[in-house]
């Protein structure tokens, strides 16, 4: 089921959930029609509830898989493949050249570790942040947070990235 499906699963078991409760209350309908009303109302919110839910699970590995090639190839300072892996508008924001300089030296990350995934839907577009911590060059351990957004063309790309100590 796709995005809009769940959509209208939420809106209907809200409105026959809102409707049986006014109709109830307003004489309307019966208790027994209220019931089933309510009855039908939470098949729907179940519904609604599995797609969501699977939505979510099936979309995790394909944003963590997208976060982990960014960041091996920012620990083999394979800087250009990166930087190919921000969305479009990041790329804009930054070039090549600064994204090298931004992991360059003592902030050179070495090692990192993800920790999870958690999806999160809204506004049409589908959005990841992947947890997990990052050692840098000194030997320094930070919490990471990298943002991921999927893309029209259905790919997850890198929105931002950040460490403790950068946030």
């Amino acid at each position: 089921m796709s995005g809009q499906s769940g959509r209208v699963l939420g809106i209907l078991a809200v409105g026959l959930l809102a409707f049986a409760c006014c109709g109830c209350f307003s004489d309307w309908l019966t208790t027994w029609q209220a019931l089933v009303v309510g009855a039908v109302a939470a098949c729907l919110a179940v519904a609604w509830l599995a797609v969501n839910t699977t939505r979510g699970l099936r979309e995790r590995g394909p944003a963590q898989a997208t976060a982990a090639a960014h960041l091996d190839a920012v620990v083999a300072q394979e800087y250009p493949t990166a930087h190919g892996l921000l969305t479009e508008e990041r790329r804009g924001q930054m070039t090549p050249a600064e994204f090298s300089e931004r992991y360059a030296g003592n902030d050179r990350i070495t090692d990192y570790t993800i920790d999870g995934t958690t999806i999160v839907g809204g506004g049409g577009q589908l959005r990841a942040e992947v947890r997990g911590q990052v050692r840098f060059l000194t030997g320094e351990v930070a919490p990471l947070l990298v943002l991921l957004v999927r893309e029209a063309d259905g790919r997850w790309r890198v929105a931002d990235s950040g460490t403790g100590r950068r946030w």
